[in-house]
């Protein structure tokens, strides 16, 4: 069996949904079949001790530096390795030419963005890029993201690409049982009315504040609004939603297994993203989105990147299109809250697509067959390339270094 090497410094236990992502996938391969290699992060001994595969610790963060280099080269030949994934593909993609083996990349989307954009830097990445073997894209954001980066020039071969989007742990994310909503409720002193959930940082792009806007223009309804998160922004959310006469309860930071209990006992769930500086900054995907999916709750998705992978529209929720109009979106917040029956079909269709498309073991299965095609062809030439191409890449490092450095 070949073996492969995943380069990354978003790893568990550190915390995150590209860290949960990437655990959910390489979790479920066989794990003979990779080796992880990834910075050092608090609770890490105990963490790493409790799982069936192999993890590498060293002090980071990875940068594309000639150490980092030495060190993946080094693990390639003390695991065995015949070819490596980088994740991100902005700054340790930048290493992935260099490193003697057939390489992959992963995007999940706005990393690659602004670096694209820049002269020389955008040239690196590029080179990168075109001389992959496989792109792993996590939602049609970060897939056009790929494909616009390797450009519709390039001759000869060309990195396959794949969208494999982040899935749900369908365990942890379920509907309420009779009653449950009820005591959860209590536990955390919320309200037995009609409820709103948001997850998410507190910053601007998420629309947090176009959220309170629209339930202000609801007053009739006695609606309250879970924030769960923190953030920059969260002082001024507070003065908008006193200003507003808006009930807001933030929630602060939510530990996971809470976060499964009041995501259950809401009844709608509504992040309102937003396109900012021009395109630049979108949202790659929104796990939070299928999290509410799973617990049988409807959604409300501002329409961002790749957020419209995380729903079907009118079917599960609603995709809203100018996610800065409060008046539309208090109009589609209205029109779940007083309808039960839709709430409810909405929520029991939303828990069956999360169920059919978006279970961490078919997403798997997925990344298995994308990894062992893009790489079958190099396993007995990968050994003996990894000790050929040292001398040629040492030359490519140290023009590229070189150049880097002028600018």
């Amino acid at each position: 069996m070949s073996r492969h090497l995943l380069v990354t410094n978003d790893f568990p236990p550190k915390v995150g949904g590209i860290q949960n992502y990437l655990f959910e996938l390489w979790g479920k391969l066989s794990p003979d079949s990779f080796v992880v290699l990834t910075s050092s992060h608090q609770g890490d001994v105990e963490f790493d001790r409790s799982l069936g595969f192999e993890v590498i610790r060293r002090k980071g963060p990875f940068l594309p530096t000639p150490r980092m280099l030495r060190e993946i080269r080094s693990q390639i030949q003390l695991t065995g390795a015949t070819s490596v994934m980088l994740d991100p593909i902005f700054p340790l993609g930048l290493l992935g030419p260099f490193i003697g083996v057939p390489f992959g990349l992963v995007l999940h989307g706005a990393e690659a963005v602004v670096p694209a954009k820049l002269p020389l830097l955008g040239s690196v990445l590029r080179y990168a890029a075109r001389r992959s073997k496989l792109m792993v894209c996590s939602g049609s954001y970060p897939e056009r993201c790929a494909r616009e980066l390797v450009g519709a020039g390039l001759s000869g071969v060309r990195p396959a690409f794949v969208q494999i989007n982040p899935g749900v742990d369908r365990g942890r994310f379920r509907p309420a049982l009779p009653g449950e909503a009820a005591e959860v409720r209590r536990e955390f002193g919320l309200s037995t009315g009609p409820a709103v959930l948001f997850v998410s940082r507190l910053v601007p792009r998420k629309g947090a504040d176009i959220l309170i806007q629209a339930l202000s223009r609801l007053s009739g309804l006695n609606v309250q609004l879970w924030i769960a998160g923190t953030g920059r922004d969260e002082k001024r959310l507070r003065k908008l939603a006193s200003r507003k006469g808006v009930n807001v309860i933030f929630l602060g930071r939510v530990d996971d297994e809470s976060l499964a209990r009041i995501h259950r006992s809401a009844d709608v769930f509504a992040m309102l993203c937003r396109d900012r500086w021009f395109g630049l900054e979108q949202e790659g995907f929104g796990i939070v989105f299928v999290e509410a999916a799973a617990s049988g709750v409807p959604t409300l998705v501002g329409r961002s990147g790749g957020s419209s992978d995380a729903l079907l529209d009118r079917e599960t929720g609603f995709l809203i299109g100018s996610p800065r109009d409060d008046v539309a979106v208090a109009r589609t917040i209205e029109s779940l809250l007083v309808d039960e029956s839709l709430r409810s079909a909405m929520g029991k269709r939303a828990r069956r697509w999360a169920m059919e498309s978006l279970d961490y073991s078919l997403l798997s299965g997925r990344l298995k067959d994308s990894i062992d095609d893009a790489f079958s062809d190099n396993v007995q030439a990968s050994i003996r390339v990894v000790k050929v191409a040292e001398s040629s890449s040492r030359v490519k490092w140290r023009n590229w270094w070189i150049a880097l450095r002028r600018r």
